[in-house]
C-alpha cells in the first residue's frame, strides 16, 4: 500500500472485502452461495439485527435490519454474486494501491461497505438486501424480494457503471428471440414461395427505423437506444430457399416506456415475423435534480476531493425493479475498473472515501423527520 496515514476502519474494510473476495459465487455455484450466507450471518451474529433469509429456486437472499420490517428508511441494495473468473480471481491480490479479485468492482466491495454501516449502527432504520443472481438476470433474487414487498422510503445501490459518479440513469434492456417461417420453393422457382430471410431482412430493418439513434452512441454520450443483432441462424433444405431465420436482438433504451409496451411497438412494426422475450429489465431514470442526488454529489466530492459527475449510464442494476415504484434512488460504484475482466480491481485509498461518503450521507437521512417529496422525472 501507498505509504500514507490509514484509518482502522479502512483496515478492517479491507479484510472484510478481501474474505468476500474469497467465495467463489459464480453464477449457480449454490455450495458456495451457502458458505458466503453462512460467513454473513455470522458477521452480523453479535449484532442484534435482525436476518431474514429466503431461498427462490435454491438461490439464496438475505434481508437484514436493525428491527423487524420489511420497509425500512434507507435500504442498501447490492448482490454477491459473480461472473465466472480464473481461479487465482478468488484469492484477493495487493499490489501497490490496488486489490484485484474477482467482484472486488462488481460488486463485494460495496456490499462489504454497507454491511459494516449495518452492523456499526443497529438502532438505526437502515436495512440491506443481498442476493446471489445478478448477473443471470435476479429473477430468483432481487426481483422476488421485490415482489415480496421488501422496500424503503429511500434506495442506495452500488452497482453503477462509472467511478467518481451519481448515476440518475439505467438504460432499459429487452432481449428477445425474433423468428421468420416461410413456405419456400426450389431455387429455380422464387416465385413459388416465400424465403424466410427475405421476409426477416424486412422486418429487421423495421428496426432501424424505430431506433434511429443505434448509431449516435458514444463512450462520452451514451444516453441513446441502441440495439445488436447475434447469434443469426438460417435453415433451408438442399435447393430450397430459406424456411426459417432467426436471430437475437438486444435493446438497450432510454425511452419513457415498459419493456412489454416496447414488445407490443415492435411487435406492431413487424410483419413477418415471431418475437419471444427472455430478458426484460426496466428502465431506471430518476430526476438528476433530486435533493438526494445532489446532496450524495455534495458529500462525496468532499471525501473524494475531486468532482464527482451527474450522469445516466449504459447498463442496468436491480434498482430497476424499484424505478416504477416512485422509490428514490441514489446509484453509485466502488472506485476501480475492469468488472468481468481478468484485471478486476478496486483503488484502496478510495475505499475509506467512499465508506465516508455512504456514512455522512445515511446519517443525513436518516436524521431528518420531515422530507422533501421528490417529483421523478418520467422523461429522459
Amino acid at each position: 500500500m501507498q505509504n500514507r496515514n490509514i484509518d482502522k476502519r479502512e483496515i478492517e474494510l479491507l479484510e472484510l472485502i478481501k474474505k468476500m473476495i474469497s467465495f467463489k459465487t459464480t453464477p449457480k455455484n449454490f455450495t458456495e452461495f451457502k458458505k458466503t450466507v453462512n460467513f454473513v450471518k455470522s458477521y452480523f451474529s453479535d449484532s442484534g439485527v435482525v436476518i431474514n433469509e429466503h431461498s427462490f429456486n435454491g438461490f439464496p437472499a438475505l434481508f437484514i435490519a436493525a428491527r423487524e420490517t420489511k420497509r425500512p428508511k434507507l435500504l442498501f441494495q447490492g448482490h454477491l454474486d459473480v461472473v465466472n473468473g480464473k481461479d487465482e480471481q478468488f484469492t484477493p491480490l495487493i499490489e501497490g494501491n490496488k486489490l484485484y479479485g474477482r467482484g472486488s468492482v462488481d460488486m463485494k466491495s460495496f456490499v462489504a461497505l454497507a454491511m459494516k454501516f449495518v452492523k456499526d449502527n443497529p438502532d438505526l432504520d437502515v436495512g440491506l438486501i443481498i442476493t446471489f443472481d445478478e448477473e443471470i438476470g435476479s429473477e430468483n433474487g432481487a426481483e422476488k424480494m421485490a415482489e415480496l414487498g421488501y422496500s424503503a422510503e429511500l434506495l442506495f445501490n452500488g452497482d453503477g457503471g462509472y467511478n467518481y459518479s451519481v448515476i440518475y440513469g439505467e438504460k432499459g434492456i429487452l432481449k428477445f428471440r425474433m423468428k421468420t417461417e416461410a413456405n419456400p420453393d426450389r431455387h429455380p422457382y422464387p416465385w413459388k414461395g416465400k424465403n424466410a430471410f427475405d421476409l426477416f431482412v424486412d422486418d429487421y430493418k423495421k428496426l432501424d427505423k424505430l431506433f434511429s439513434e443505434n448509431g449516435s452512441a458514444t463512450d462520452e454520450d451514451n444516453w441513446h437506444t441502441t440495439y445488436a443483432v447475434y447469434d443469426v441462424k438460417v435453415h433451408n433444405k438442399e435447393f430450397y430457399t430459406p424456411d426459417l431465420a432467426e436471430a437475437k436482438i438486444t435493446i438497450y433504451f432510454t425511452e419513457d416506456i415498459t419493456t412489454d409496451e416496447l414488445i407490443e411497438k415492435i411487435k406492431d412494426e413487424f410483419n413477418y415475423s415471431e418475437i419471444t422475450p427472455f430478458v426484460k429489465s426496466e428502465r431506471v431514470f430518476i430526476n438528476p435534480d433530486s435533493p438526494y442526488a445532489l446532496e450524495l454529489k455534495e458529500i462525496m466530492e468532499k471525501n473524494f476531493g475531486r468532482e464527482i459527475a451527474l450522469r445516466t449510464e449504459n447498463g442496468s442494476s436491480d434498482a430497476r425493479f424499484y424505478a416504477n415504484a416512485g422509490v428514490p434512488i441514489v446509484i453509485v460504484k466502488m472506485v476501480g475498473e475492469d468488472h468481468h475482466g481478468d484485471n478486476e480491481h478496486i483503488l484502496i485509498d478510495k475505499i475509506l472515501p467512499m465508506y465516508k461518503s455512504m456514512e455522512e450521507f445515511a446519517l443525513g437521512y436518516l436524521s431528518k423527520e420531515n422530507k422533501e417529496e421528490l417529483s421523478y422525472a418520467k422523461e429522459a
